[in-house]
């Protein structure tokens, strides 16, 4: 694979910012130069899951739980978020999710969380920002 970017004619580098899977702040910026048909890129993409440092960090002192709402969800590996977002510590998990989703919820570190179970768990609910970018 080559290292050089070839520059759009339309766009030139045609960048775009690297979004963190989980927390969905950038995390860096992307160089696509000429894409299929010359197209622009997108302004933002996710292009792995590997989580930025910040969300690193928090993986590494706790759990990741995000809110999400499955009847809106078009896409079971990116469910649509509603807001809800904490880090919770490994006992909390191992008290609220028993058995082998448990397990694998403490392995990953992360776990999307219907609507329904959030407010069963009790977790903070989070109205949203209908004027946020």
């Amino acid at each position: 694979m080559s290292k050089s970017i070839r520059p759009s004619p339309k766009h030139g580098v045609n960048p775009s910012l690297d979004q963190c899977f989980y927390c969905l702040k950038d995390k860096g910026v992307i160089l696509f130069g000429r894409i299929q048909g010359d197209n622009e890129a997108p302004k933002r993409v996710c292009l792995d899951r590997a989580p930025c440092n910040e969300c690193a960090e928090l993986m590494r002192k706790g759990i990741i739980l995000i809110s999400v709402d499955e009847a809106r969800s078009t896409d079971q590996s990116n469910p649509y978020r509603t807001g809800g977002w904490v880090v919770v510590k490994e006992d909390f998990v191992k008290r609220a999710i028993q058995g082998e989703l448990g397990a694998v919820v403490l392995k990953q570190r992360i776990a999307f969380v219907p609507d329904d179970a959030w407010n069963m768990l009790g977790l903070p609910s989070f109205e949203p920002c209908l004027n946020c970018s």
